[in-house]
């Protein structure tokens, strides 16, 4: 007679550490998603990850192949293109949802990263 014995092994598990570098650069993209809205500067966001905005450049640079004012305006368009689309608020509206000084300056921050007007574009891709 055989008697089978159960073993239970576990299988080699590799746990990745993450380095403090891309530590940072993943709590920075978190820090974007949260923030946007209404800081789209990198010194807010250096000063909340405790580090220099200098070397939050130099790790997004490293990691993300962009500047950290790059990924904060992709975001920032990001949720412009969202509120175009799926909202009728004004360009004023929309200026002080998203902390622009004034509705100008958001005209011409989205023409300046998109090279579409805030109308074209809302007319183009607005729900129907």
């Amino acid at each position: 007679m055989c008697i089978l014995k159960k073993t239970t092994k576990k299988p080699n598990v590799i746990k990745k550490e993450f380095s403090r570098k891309e530590k940072l650069c993943w709590q920075f993209w978190e820090l974007i998603g949260k923030h946007c809205l209404e800081h789209r500067e990198v010194a807010f966001y250096a000063n909340q990850l405790s580090i220099t905005p200098f070397y939050l450049s130099q790790i997004t640079k490293q990691f993300f192949n962009d500047a950290p004012k790059t990924l904060i305006n992709r975001q920032v368009i990001l949720e412009i293109k969202a509120l175009l689309m799926h909202t009728s608020l004004s360009v004023n509206e929309l200026s002080m949802k998203l902390h622009f000084d004034d509705p100008s300056y958001l005209c011409r921050y989205f023409k300046r990263e998109t090279g579409h007007s805030l109308s074209g574009y809302r007319k183009q891709h607005q729900r129907q």
